[in-house]
C-alpha cells in the first residue's frame, strides 16, 4: 500500500520535472537558432519561439504534436518556398532522416532570406532540428568561394609541389607541380588513391626515400599516428633532391610540400614551409550557451563556451557565479583585458538590468574574437551565448578592404575605364579615360551612348579621316564577335589599346591603356635582339638571316657573295693597357669605318669581341680582295687613344658562294680557315679560303690530339745549347731546349708545336716538365747554368713563382744557376702583373734575361720598368749582319745599351768567325750558336763542358 509520504515525494517530483522542463523551454525560446524535436511519428515534441520567427509561422499551427508533413505545408503556405515543392521536399527529408545519420542543408526563403538548417536523429527515436539566419554569412561564402578559386589557381601555379592526405591516408588533392617533379603518372596519383599506390608508383618512377618503400611507408603511418610534422630530404628520378615537410591536419590527416632544392642544399638554411591547416571541428550547437539565475550563478553551460573560456568540468559546476568565472577563465589565459573581473562583471550586471541585449566584442588571448549577447529573462536572470565570429569578422575587414581598394583603384588606375550597358551606354566611368582621349566631362556621362562619343572623339580630331558614324559602325561590328582586343591609333601619334570584357549582367567594361611606349620599347628591343649594342651594327642572329637570305638569291639568280670575317690584331693589349672603354670606341671606331666603306646592299655586322664580318654581292673574289686591302690599310692606322698611340690592325679570311659552297655554317667555316691563315702570315693581312687550308686544319688538329698524349707517353726531350763569354771564352752556361720526337711523325719542330701549346693551354704542364727536368739535370753539372725559356701563358697560370721555387728546390739547384728567359710578348699580354712576378722570381735568386730583344713594339720601357740581368739579341740580325745595314746597326745599338744600362748582352746564332769578331767588336759580352756547339742530349753534356774547356786553356 502506498504511504501519504510516497504520494507526497511522487508530487514533488512531478513539479520538478515540469519546472526543469519549463527552465528548458525558457532558456530553449532565448535562444538565436530555431530549435524543433519530433518524436519517432514525426510529431513535434519541442520547439522553442525563435524557430517559429524564422519561418514566420503560427504557434497555433506549429505547436507539439503538430505532424512534420503539416509544418511543411504551414511553412509553404507562408510562402517560404512553392507549395509544388512540399511532396517532394518531404520525401527527400525523410528519405534522408531515415538514413540515420545528421546532415546540414540550407533552405533560401522566398523573402531572400536563407536559412542553415542542421537535422539529427536522437538515440531514441525521432529527431531534432537547429536553424539558424545565415544569410549575411551565405553572402560572405558565395564572396568567400570566389577567394577559394582563386586560391584554387594559386595551388595550381604554385612552384612547389603539393599533395594531401585524410585521415584514412588516402589522397585529397595535389598540384601538378607535384606530379611533374616527380614524372608521375596523373592517372595514377589523383584524389581517392592509397598513400601506399602513390608511394609505390613514386618508387617505380625512380625516385628514392634512402630506404626501402616497405620501411619508408611504415615510417610514414608511424607519423601519421603520432602526429609528428617531419621534414626529409629525397633524392629525384633525375638525381635531383626534393625537400618534403609534412603537417599533419586536426581530423587526421596530413599535407606535403615539395620543393626542388637542388642548388640550395649548401647555402640556404631549410626555408619555413606553410603550414595547410584545415579547422573542421565543429560541435552540435555553432554557439557557446550559458543560463545564470537572478544571483547571475551558472545554472547550465555547454561545452563550446567550456572551450571559449578555456574552463574544465569541475571549475563550471552549477552555482558558480559569474564572477568567479571571468576570475578563472582570466587565470587560465583564455583572455586578457585592460578590465579587473570586477569591473566586467558590474559591465554585465548593467547591460542585463537595461535589457540590453546587443552583442559585444570581445577579443580572446588567442586572437579569437567572440560576440558576447546577455538576454534578461523575464522570470529573472539572464541567457548568455558566446559565438565565434573570428572568422566573419576577417572576411568582413578582408572585403572592406576591397571595396576600399577597388574605389581607390578606380580613381586612380593609371588605365581608362568605361562600363557599358547592353545598349552601349555609359554606366561609369574613370576621368584617366576622358582625359586620354581630350573628351568633355559635359558630355560623357552616365547615360550618354558611345555613338555620341565616337561622334564627339572624332569632332576632336583624336581619329583621322574617320567619322563617328563609321568608327561606331566599326566598333559595334567588332563586338558581335565577343570579347577581343584592339588598338586605336590617334592622330597625335599615340596608340591605345582597348580591352574588351562581357559582364554577367550584359553589358561591357572596356579598358584603355596608352601602349605608345611599350610599342616603341618593343620595336627598341625586336632592334636590340637581332643588333649589336655597342655598334649599332647587325649581331650575329641578323647577319646568319642576311647570309641566308644572299645564298638563296645566289642558289636562284646566280651570281656570287664574299663573306669577310675580320678579326683585330692586338686588340686585348689596348683593353689592358688602356681599359675597356677605350676598347669599346676603339670597336665602335672600326664599325664605323667598315660600314662607311662598303657597299650600299651590303651587310656589316659585329659578331662578338673583336670579331666583324661583311656581306658584299659584286663580281668576286675580285671585289672582296680589294675591301679588304683597302680596310686593311684603314683599319691599321687608328686614331690615338687617352693620347696614346695605339698599335693594332685587322687579319681578314674571305669565302666566296658559290665557289666555296652554299650552306652558311659551311661558308663561315672557310672564311675562319682562311682568318687563322692570314693571322699565322704575321696578321694586318687578308686571305681568300683555299680547299688546301682543309686538310692544313685536319692535320694541326690531329697534331694538337697527339700533342695532348706526347707528355704522359715521355714522348719530349730536352737539348741542351752552350753559352759562352766573348772576353773570356768561358762557359756560362746551357740553354734547355725542348725536343719532340713522335712515334710515327718523328722529330717536330718547336715553331710547329709550340704555338698549338700555347693555344690550348698545354704548354702550362708541359713548361713544368721542362723546368723541372732542366734544374734535375743542372744540378749535376759543375757550377754552370741552365736557361730556361718561360711561355706568356705560363704567366697566365697561377701558381708560376710557386712552381719555380718548387723546381730548384726538388732538384737541389741553387737559384742563382737558374736563368729564366722571357719574352716582350709575355710583357705585352699584361705587363703590370708580369714584371711583379718577375720581381718576385728575382727574389728568389733567380736570373732573368729578356729573349728575342728588338722584335717587339716597346722593348725600352720593359728595360726601364725591370732589371734585366742580360738582353739577347735575336738571331734574325746577327744572321744578316753581312747583307744589312740596319741589322748592323740594332746590333751596335743594343749592345751599347747594355753597356750603359750594366745588363749583360748574348748575341744568338753566331755561326762563322766573322759573326763571332763582328759581335765582340760591336760590344756583346756573350754568345751562343753553332759556332760554339750544337745543341746536345744530356748525356752528352759532360763531354761538351770538357771540350770547351779545353778550347779555352789552348786559346
Amino acid at each position: 500500500m502506498i504511504s501519504t509520504r510516497d504520494n507526497e515525494l511522487g508530487a514533488r517530483r512531478e513539479q520538478g520535472l515540469e519546472a526543469l522542463v519549463a527552465l528548458s523551454q525558457l532558456a530553449l525560446d532565448h535562444m538565436e537558432q530555431g530549435v524543433c524535436v519530433y518524436d519517432a511519428d514525426n510529431r513535434i515534441v519541442l520547439v522553442n519561439q525563435r524557430y517559429l520567427s524564422l519561418f514566420d509561422m503560427s504557434a497555433e499551427v506549429v505547436r507539439i504534436g503538430t505532424r512534420y508533413r503539416e509544418v511543411l505545408a504551414h511553412s509553404a503556405g507562408r510562402g517560404n518556398f512553392p507549395e509544388s515543392q512540399l511532396d517532394a521536399l518531404y520525401s527527400a527529408r525523410m528519405a534522408q532522416i531515415a538514413g540515420g545519420r545528421p546532415f546540414r542543408t540550407e533552405q533560401r526563403l522566398a523573402s531572400g532570406l536563407v536559412m542553415s538548417l542542421e537535422l539529427k536523429p536522437l538515440p531514441g527515436g525521432g529527431w531534432m532540428t537547429i536553424c539558424d539566419d545565415v544569410t549575411r554569412l551565405a553572402r560572405l561564402e558565395a564572396e568567400l568561394r570566389v577567394q577559394t578559386e582563386r586560391s584554387q589557381h594559386a595551388l595550381s601555379n604554385m612552384s612547389h609541389g603539393l599533395i594531401m592526405y585524410d585521415a584514412d591516408s588516402h589522397v585529397v588533392v595535389c598540384n601538378d607541380r607535384f606530379l611533374k617533379l616527380y614524372n608521375l603518372d596523373s592517372d595514377v596519383v589523383k584524389p581517392g588513391v592509397s598513400h601506399r599506390t602513390v608511394l609505390d608508383h613514386w618508387v617505380l618512377r625512380g625516385n628514392q626515400s634512402g630506404m626501402p618503400a616497405d620501411e619508408f611507408h611504415r615510417a610514414r603511418l608511424e607519423d601519421v599516428r603520432n602526429r609528428r610534422a617531419k621534414t626529409m630530404l629525397v633524392k629525384r628520378y633525375d638525381g635531383r633532391m626534393v625537400q618534403t615537410v609534412s603537417r599533419f591536419l586536426p581530423d587526421g590527416g596530413w599535407v606535403t610540400v615539395h620543393e626542388d632544392v637542388t642548388e640550395r642544399l649548401q647555402y640556404e638554411e631549410t626555408l619555413r614551409q606553410q603550414n595547410f591547416m584545415l579547422d573542421a571541428a565543429l560541435e552540435n550547437m555553432a554557439h557557446g550557451l550559458a543560463f545564470y539565475d537572478s544571483d547571475m550563478r551558472l545554472r547550465v553551460c555547454n561545452t563550446t563556451y567550456r572551450k571559449i573560456y578555456r574552463l574544465s568540468p569541475e571549475e563550471t559546476r552549477p552555482g558558480t557565479h559569474l564572477g568567479e568565472l571571468i576570475e578563472r577563465s582570466m587565470a587560465n589565459g583564455a583572455f586578457a583585458s585592460e578590465y579587473s573581473p570586477r569591473e566586467i562583471l558590474e559591465a554585465a550586471r548593467t547591460r542585463i538590468a537595461d535589457r540590453d541585449s546587443s552583442p559585444m566584442r570581445r577579443r580572446m588571448s588567442n586572437d579569437t574574437v567572440i560576440s558576447v549577447r546577455y538576454c534578461a529573462l523575464a522570470e529573472g536572470g539572464f541567457v548568455a551565448t558566446y559565438e565565434d565570429i573570428t572568422d566573419r569578422e576577417h572576411a568582413v575587414e578582408e572585403l572592406s578592404e576591397q571595396y576600399r581598394r577597388f574605389d581607390a583603384a578606380l580613381n586612380n588606375m593609371s588605365q581608362g575605364l568605361c562600363m557599358l550597358d547592353s545598349s552601349l551606354r555609359v554606366i561609369v566611368c574613370n576621368r584617366r579615360y576622358i582625359e586620354m582621349y581630350g573628351l568633355s566631362p559635359d558630355i560623357v556621362k552616365p547615360g550618354v551612348s558611345m555613338r555620341e562619343i565616337m561622334e564627339h572623339s572624332c569632332e576632336l580630331g583624336n581619329h583621322p579621316d574617320m567619322t563617328g558614324a563609321k568608327l561606331y559602325a566599326d566598333y559595334v561590328e567588332r563586338l558581335r564577335e565577343g570579347e577581343h582586343t584592339l588598338h586605336r591609333h590617334l592622330n597625335d601619334g599615340r596608340i591605345i589599346k582597348l580591352n574588351h570584357k562581357r559582364m554577367e549582367q550584359g553589358g561591357w567594361v572596356v579598358t584603355y591603356e596608352d601602349v605608345t611606349e611599350r610599342h616603341k620599347a618593343q620595336a627598341r628591343v625586336a632592334h636590340m635582339a637581332r643588333h649589336d649594342s655597342l655598334t649599332d651594327l647587325p649581331n650575329r642572329t641578323l647577319f646568319r638571316e642576311k647570309m641566308s637570305e644572299g645564298l638563296n638569291q645566289v642558289a636562284i639568280a646566280g651570281g656570287a657573295m664574299a663573306v669577310l670575317c675580320f678579326d683585330l690584331d692586338n686588340f686585348k693589349t689596348v683593353n689592358d693597357r688602356l681599359g675597356h672603354a677605350a676598347g669599346d670606341r676603339l670597336l665602335r671606331w672600326v664599325g664605323a669605318r667598315l660600314k662607311e666603306n662598303v657597299g650600299e646592299h651590303d651587310t656589316v655586322a659585329r659578331l662578338g669581341g673583336d670579331e666583324f664580318a661583311v656581306l658584299q654581292r659584286g663580281p668576286q673574289p675580285q671585289s672582296a680582295e680589294k675591301l679588304a686591302r683597302r680596310l686593311v690599310e684603314i683599319l691599321g692606322h687608328p686614331p690615338p687613344l687617352e693620347n696614346q698611340s695605339i698599335h693594332v690592325g685587322a687579319s681578314v679570311g674571305i669565302a666566296i658562294a658559290p665557289d666555296h659552297g652554299l650552306d652558311a655554317d659551311e661558308l663561315m667555316k672557310c672564311a675562319d680557315l682562311a682568318l687563322y691563315q692570314a693571322k699565322a702570315k704575321g696578321r694586318g693581312a687578308y686571305q681568300l679560303f683555299e680547299p688546301e687550308m682543309e686538310e692544313e686544319a685536319r692535320s694541326r688538329h690531329a697534331l694538337e690530339q697527339d700533342l695532348r698524349g706526347a707528355l704522359e707517353s715521355r714522348e719530349f726531350h730536352l737539348a741542351f745549347q752552350p753559352q759562352v763569354r766573348l772576353d773570356s771564352s768561358e762557359l756560362t752556361g746551357f740553354e734547355a731546349l725542348l725536343r719532340w720526337k713522335h712515334p710515327s711523325r718523328g722529330s717536330v719542330s718547336p715553331a710547329e708545336f709550340i704555338p698549338i701549346a700555347e693555344e690550348n693551354g698545354l704548354i702550362v704542364p708541359i713548361g713544368e716538365w721542362v723546368l723541372r727536368t732542366a734544374c734535375a739535370t743542372a744540378a749535376s753539372w759543375p757550377g754552370v747554368a741552365v736557361a730556361v725559356n718561360l711561355s706568356p701563358v705560363q704567366f697566365r697560370s697561377r701558381g708560376l713563382v710557386a712552381m719555380v721555387t718548387s723546381a730548384l728546390a726538388e732538384a737541389g739547384l741553387p737559384p742563382q744557376r737558374l736563368e729564366l728567359e722571357v719574352t716582350e710578348t709575355a710583357l705585352l699580354d699584361d705587363s703590370e702583373a708580369t714584371i711583379e712576378i718577375l720581381h718576385q722570381l728575382r727574389a728568389l735568386g733567380v736570373r732573368v734575361s729578356l729573349d728575342d730583344f728588338g722584335v717587339g713594339y716597346s722593348s725600352l720601357s720593359y728595360l726601364r720598368k725591370f732589371p734585366f740581368d742580360r738582353i739577347k739579341i735575336d738571331r734574325s740580325f746577327v744572321g744578316t749582319l753581312g747583307e744589312s745595314p740596319e741589322s748592323v746597326a740594332i746590333v751596335r745599338t743594343i749592345a751599347s745599351l747594355g753597356s750603359v744600362l750594366g745588363v749583360e748582352t748574348t748575341a744568338e746564332g753566331v755561326e762563322t768567325e766573322e759573326q763571332l769578331d763582328f759581335v765582340r767588336e760591336c760590344g756583346c759580352t756573350a754568345v751562343q750558336g753553332y759556332y760554339f756547339g750544337r745543341p746536345c742530349p744530356a748525356s752528352e753534356v759532360g763531354r761538351a763542358i770538357e771540350t770547351l774547356n779545353t778550347v779555352r786553356r789552348v786559346a
